[in-house]
């Protein structure tokens, strides 16, 4: 038997609808979205972001080479300082890598930071 064959011709087209939330649910939606008034701009944010990106990839290969012509002067040798640069941007990437491009969150809470797993970044996950 057909959903319109059960129907009475008398009957208007139901609406279905989710069941409105609660007055404790509506304001934890609310406060869940308000500004922080102590927290950075998201611009300032993603600006530091950019600058300590941008100073990994500076200081890795500096670092690595410098350390790579120090063991080139002393060994006598003249490939070091090439591997100390390849492997320090190597490294930067890496390290730029975990921090940023993998795709959980660290946890926000230092005090029990052991304890919590990484959660998604995706909001509707939440």
């Amino acid at each position: 038997m057909s959903a319109l064959a059960r129907r009475h011709p008398g009957d208007g087209p139901r609406l279905v609808t989710k069941a409105l939330p609660s007055a404790q649910e509506s304001a934890a939606h609310a406060a869940r979205y308000q500004p922080d008034p102590t927290a950075p701009h998201p611009a300032a944010a993603s600006d530091a972001m950019a600058a300590t990106v941008l100073a990994h990839l500076i200081t890795g290969p500096i670092l690595y080479g410098a350390i790579g012509w120090l063991l080139d002067r002393w060994l006598g040798t003249s490939v070091l300082v090439v591997v100390g640069i390849v492997g320090g941007m190597a490294l930067s990437l890496y390290v730029i890598w975990l921090r940023y491009g993998t795709s959980q969150a660290p946890p926000t809470d230092r005090a029990t930071a052991s304890t919590l797993g990484a959660q998604p970044h995706n909001e509707e996950n939440q």
